[in-house]
């Protein structure tokens, strides 16, 4: 029988190992720096094989799972995410246009969000489409909308006692430098129309 002290060897050595195992390769700093680029990766490869129709608790390895093996008629093609900067949430600012019923002119609307889907991929820059809900978009007609912005205050604030169905692309696309990324929260993969 394996003294508590022997145990303990033992664990650490487990977790070292571990931890050796699955941490980011070629890592030079505490950050590890590739970890984002690879998560994204592997996030985009799996909407991909998604998209291909191959069929097969939270996380990103997770919601990768549910993408692939999901056999439902409308099959999960999205994985959305929240990237830390800092160790601050990233909040994405984009802006497109819509017609102004009041006006009977197109305008133009400011998107802010912390929810985003892996476009493209190349070296160390992605392309992130803003994601956001269709219940924040309500009444947009008027340009006095201004409540949703004290709304955007966090990651939370955006997303709670939302529907899940209500997630919706924006085909606002922005480009990031993933190095300046240090963390990602993946949300449960989901069905995007």
């Amino acid at each position: 029988m394996m003294s508590y002290s022997q145990k303990s060897n033992a664990q650490d050595t487990y977790f070292h190992e571990d931890y050796q195992k699955h941490k980011c390769p070629d890592s030079r700093s505490r950050h590890y720096e590739h970890c984002v680029e690879d998560v994204l990766e592997a996030i985009l490869e799996a909407q991909k094989k998604a998209k291909k129709d191959h069929g097969c608790d939270t996380s990103c390895k997770k919601s990768i799972e549910d993408l692939l093996c999901e056999k439902k008629k409308h099959k999960k093609n999205t994985i959305p995410f929240i990237l830390y900067c800092g160790c601050e949430p990233f909040k994405g600012t984009g802006v497109t246009t819509y017609h102004c019923h009041s006006k009977k002119k197109k305008a133009f609307k400011c998107i802010e969000t912390y929810v985003f889907k892996i476009i493209d991929l190349d070296y160390k820059c992605a392309t992130l489409e803003l994601l956001t809900f269709k219940s924040d978009h309500k009444g947009d007609d008027s340009h006095h909308h201004h409540d949703n912005k004290c709304a955007l205050s966090s990651p939370c604030k955006q997303i709670d006692h939302k529907s899940v169905e209500d997630l919706m692309d924006t085909g606002i696309c922005i480009t990031v430098d993933l190095s300046c990324f240090c963390a990602i929260t993946c949300l449960p993969a989901v069905h995007l129309y």
